[in-house]
């Protein structure tokens, strides 16, 4: 099932018009795609963003109803955000044809307790998504991925993921999805670590020391002075 959203025509342009579409509580948008002239539109940042945490970030098709342009079906391609302030700069919708392939970031849906790890071994985990090309019509919301069978030191890479009527993999096939560690392995980074804690530790307190003894020294030529 496709989600719908409508947007609204956007009349003006420029910088100063697209800072009064957000303080009304908008955000400027466009529609672009082969063969179509690209359309500005607004769209309503607090339902746009209630349509975010519905579907935990929109990877499938979306249905965006324009006033007085009719229904467009489109990816959204592009959100851009204020790196500080977390508000909604400007999103980029692309409008796709029904027999038209298209490229698509789809999430990867991990299922199963590897034998690895039941025999004491770390999961590690790489890849979250995955980019395919397919028609409209095959794309995903997201894909199943049984790990189960995974053992210590066995990897799991694009070129192992499930065969999809009508999905091709875009992905570098030897790209590592997940792989199952000896716990020796995360013991000895682990160990690594603390070991570097305590040289840090340890040249903080050389340093406090030296600083300590400078004042004294300090203290006592003034005493004498």
């Amino acid at each position: 099932m496709q989600e719908k959203l409508v947007v609204h025509p956007r009349e003006g342009k420029g910088k100063e018009y697209c800072r009064k579409l957000r303080r009304e509580g908008k955000v400027p948008a466009i529609i672009y795609g082969h063969d179509f002239e690209p359309l500005p539109v607004a769209v309503v940042e607090k339902e746009f963003r209630a349509l975010l945490r519905r579907e935990k970030g929109i990877h499938g098709l979306l249905n965006l109803r324009v006033e007085g342009d009719g229904e467009h079906m489109v990816l959204i391609k592009e959100i851009q955000k204020d790196p500080i302030k977390d508000n909604l700069l400007h999103v980029d919708f692309q409008r796709v044809k029904a027999d038209e392939a298209i490229s698509a970031v789809v999430p990867l849906k991990l299922v199963g307790e590897p034998r690895g790890v039941r025999a004491g071994g770390l999961l590690q985990h790489f890849l979250y998504e995955v980019h395919i090309q397919c028609l409209p019509k095959d794309l995903p919301e997201e894909i199943v991925v049984d790990i189960s069978r995974l053992n210590v030191k066995e990897s799991l890479r694009i070129s192992d993921l499930p065969r999809l009527e009508g999905i091709r993999y875009l992905n570098n096939p030897e790209e590592v999805v997940v792989s199952i560690t000896p716990k020796r392995v995360r013991a000895g980074v682990r160990a690594a670590v603390e070991l570097e804690e305590e040289v840090e530790e340890s040249i903080a307190e050389e340093a406090a020391e030296e600083a300590s003894g400078e004042e004294s020294g300090e203290e006592q030529g003034t005493a004498e002075e």
